[in-house]
């Protein structure tokens, strides 16, 4: 009986030591949880753990390990939306039509500086971009799962932004957003302003807003946009919540179409009668598109939406070798 409790006691101490190691990463998980009773109850459990591990200082280690891997922030919570320019006032002008000036020149010896960055959808295109080579430096890709603009608490891709501008500058941006900001929870909201359900008039407007902020800071930073659209998608749920994030992006890059653009992924994968299918021919040949899950790309797929990202940028830039 005696060892049985002393095991209990053993495996106690241990988990609760965890508890503390991990307590700021267990906090940040209840606070990025869905508004509820389940956060709710997460936040009141792990706000005590927390003040009780930085009293003796078992967040140390933790801190230490992050800053080691290049993860120094990965517990901070930061919901600001920061967006420096305020709204446009009233229609922009219509932008000059790119053969009316002399297209920029870039080559294997001078590339055309390409970033792309998003959620779990921004990978394989960045990768396929990066192979594209000659005329296109990708200076970087970055695909963090299941972050988006609407939930700065889970990633700040605001603050992102904002130390991607003040670095050294890619010349375009390829962004991959709105397949996990498909939902009714937002944060990161000015002031007392409250959204309703995803897809109602205030939350469209709210997150217009936010793809709208990004793009003229981008823009003024003399950073062009490159919006991929949202893949058509095998199953109902994301049928019908895609083509709202589809006419938000699309609007705004045309709002913005002197240094933005719009690539209309859905209809790039789908098939000729309008519908979802995993295979497409490519070169004459019958080519696996998608991956299982009937959202994610294949490499193949990847090749095929930078390839319409090279060939929309071939309007703005002589790409030699392309």
């Amino acid at each position: 009986m005696f060892a049985a409790w002393r095991g209990f006691f053993v495996l106690f101490f241990a988990l609760g030591l965890a508890a503390l190691l991990d307590a700021e990463g267990l906090r940040k998980q209840a606070q990025t949880q869905p508004a509820g009773l389940g956060r709710t109850l997460a936040l009141d459990v792990t706000r005590p753990l927390v003040s009780v591990s930085r009293a003796v200082h078992l967040t140390t280690p933790r801190h230490a390990v992050q800053v080691a891997i290049g993860r120094r922030d990965e517990d901070r919570i930061d919901t600001r939306v920061e967006l420096s320019l305020p709204p446009p006032a009233g229609p922009l002008p219509r932008p000059r039509h790119p053969r009316a000036a002399a297209k920029p020149q870039f080559t294997a010896a001078h590339p055309l500086r390409v970033w792309a960055a998003g959620d779990s959808l921004a990978q394989v295109p960045g990768d396929a971009l990066e192979r594209v080579g000659g005329p296109i430096d990708v200076v970087g890709v970055e695909s963090r799962l299941a972050t988006g603009l609407a939930r700065p608490d889970l990633y700040n891709w605001f603050t992102r932004f904002r130390k991607l501008m003040s670095g050294s500058q890619p010349q375009v941006a390829v962004l991959s957003f709105g397949a996990d900001d498909a939902h009714d929870y937002m944060t990161g909201l000015p002031g007392d302003r409250k959204v309703g359900p995803f897809g109602s008039p205030s939350w469209v407007a709210e997150y217009r807003r936010r793809v709208e902020g990004v793009t003229r800071e981008l823009n003024a930073a003399g950073i062009r946009t490159v919006w991929l659209g949202l893949p058509i998608p095998d199953g109902p749920g994301f049928r019908r919540s895609f083509p709202v994030m589809n006419r938000i992006l699309e609007s705004v890059a045309a709002r913005h179409a002197s240094l933005s653009e719009y690539v209309d992924v859905w209809h790039l994968l789908d098939s000729a009668h309008g519908k979802y299918t995993p295979y497409l021919r490519v070169h004459g040949k019958l080519t696996l598109m998608r991956a299982p899950d009937g959202v994610h790309y294949t490499q193949a797929a990847g090749d095929l939406v930078a390839q319409q990202v090279v060939e929309q940028l071939r309007a703005f830039y002589r790409l030699k070798g392309a």
